[in-house]
C-alpha cells in the first residue's frame, strides 16, 4: 500500500512525479521561549532540529525528530541529563501543522445606494474601480432591485465612492425604482477565479521544541519524492 505526500491515508501513490527530488531547507533561530510558527517554502513531511545551546549544558530538549504523520502537538524528543540520555514522546508541546490554505480575495463591495437617473448612480464607499471595469450588482432590496440584480455593467468611475452605470455597449443605464437597502457588486472579468493568496507551508514549534529564551535551534525540514505506509507488514 501507499500513502499520499504527507499523510497515512491509503488514497493514492505517495510518488511524486514533478522532479523525483528530496527537498531540503535549513536554518536556525534564536528561540523566544515560546512557540514559534515556522513557514516553509513547501508542506514538510520532516522536520528534525537540534537545539544548539543545550547541546553545551546538561539539559533537557537537547534535539527531535516529527513526522508529518504524527498527531497533532507530537514530537520525539532526546534529552541530556548528568549522565545518561533519555526520550520523551512529546504529545502537547511538540509540532503542529498551521497551514493557510489558498484563497480567493474578498472582491465583494457593499452598495450603499443607487440614484434614479440616465446614468443611474451607485454609491459604494472605497469601491477600488477604474473606469471600464464590470461588475456585477446582486442583493439590492427596494423596487429598483429588478432593474439592477444579477446585472452585468460597465462603470465610468466618478469618484473613490461612486461610479454611474453603463451596459457593455456604453449605453448608459436608467433607472427608474427606489433603492431601499441592501446591495453589493463584484468585479468580474479575466481576474475572476484567480487565487489571489497562495497556501502558506507553517509548523508550529511548540514549547517543547523552542526550549528556554535565547535557545539557538537549528532546523532541517524535508519534503520526500515518495512516502510509503506499508501497512501491517507482520
Amino acid at each position: 500500500m501507499t500513502a499520499t505526500i504527507g499523510s497515512s491515508a491509503n488514497l493514492t501513490t505517495g510518488i511524486r512525479e514533478f522532479n523525483m527530488v528530496t527537498n531540503t531547507y535549513a536554518g536556525y533561530l534564536q528561540s523566544a521561549g515560546v512557540a514559534y510558527d515556522l513557514v516553509l517554502p513547501f508542506q514538510a513531511d520532516k522536520l528534525e532540529w537540534w537545539n544548539y545551546t543545550k547541546y553545551g549544558t546538561n539539559d533537557q530538549n537537547l534535539s527531535g525528530v516529527w513526522f508529518r504523520d504524527f498527531p497533532s502537538g507530537d514530537a520525539l524528543i532526546v534529552h541530556r541529563g548528568t549522565t545518561t540520555l533519555t526520550s520523551t514522546l512529546e504529545t502537547t508541546n511538540g509540532v503542529t501543522v498551521a497551514d493557510v490554505p489558498a484563497a480567493f480575495a474578498d472582491e465583494h463591495v457593499t452598495i450603499t445606494g443607487i440614484t434614479t437617473a440616465t446614468p443611474a448612480v451607485v454609491s459604494a464607499a472605497g469601491h477600488g474601480l477604474v473606469d471600464g471595469d464590470r461588475v456585477v450588482i446582486t442583493k439590492v432590496v427596494g423596487t429598483i432591485g429588478p432593474e439592477v440584480n444579477n446585472q452585468t455593467f460597465v462603470v465610468d468611475v466618478l469618484s473613490s465612492s461612486t461610479f454611474a452605470l453603463y451596459d457593455i455597449y456604453g449605453v448608459p443605464i436608467t433607472t427608474l425604482g427606489t433603492f431601499s437597502s441592501g446591495g453589493q457588486l463584484t468585479k468580474t472579468g479575466p481576474l475572476l477565479g484567480v487565487v489571489n493568496s497562495p497556501t502558506s507551508w507553517i509548523l508550529t514549534l511548540g514549547s517543547a521544541v523552542m526550549g528556554n529564551d535565547n535557545d539557538v535551534i537549528y532546523f532541517v525540514a524535508h519534503k520526500f519524492n515518495s512516502y510509503y505506509n506499508l501497512g501491517d507488514v507482520a
